[in-house]
């Protein structure tokens, strides 16, 4: 029964010990968390090699938003534009996380990531407008 006892203990033991030394109960991962949870939202484009002129449309009227409506909130590191040709080796592996095969738009924020791809589409060329102020209302929102 002693034995039983020792090995127990010892168990518990090493798992405590493995435990904190993996820092899953250090104040440095809480400070990650939160971090995560601040984190800034992210409009990430997608595009491949060839485009056609809805895919520039897309890109060039995130961006002047972005540039635009949206530069306060860049500035204080609110909101993040990327741009990723997936037809490069480190482009790829970003459209994979995304499961992109085609041009794309995304924004991601700490909760997960929204496909605007349909959206962006129908309205970056007929409705850049439109299309500019529902996305600053999507990112404003998430932001918040």
């Amino acid at each position: 029964m002693k034995k039983i006892t020792i090995m127990l203990l010892a168990t518990l033991l090493s798992t405590t010990t493995i435990s904190a030394c993996t820092g899953n109960n250090t104040p440095e991962s809480k400070k990650e968390t939160v971090a995560k949870q601040k984190a800034a939202v992210e409009i990430i484009y997608f595009h491949g090699k060839q485009r056609c002129k809805t895919c520039i449309a897309i890109e060039k009227e995130t961006k002047a938003l972005v540039e635009g409506e949206l530069a306060k909130q860049v500035k204080a590191g609110k909101v993040k534009f990327h741009v990723v040709d997936f037809s490069t080796e480190e482009g790829k592996k970003i459209a994979a996380k995304y499961k992109v095969t085609f041009s794309s738009l995304f924004v991601v924020t700490p909760k997960g990531a929204e496909d605007l791809t349909r959206f962006a589409f129908a309205n970056a060329r007929s409705n850049a407008e439109g299309f500019r102020k529902e996305l600053k209302d999507k990112v404003v929102k998430a932001i918040k």
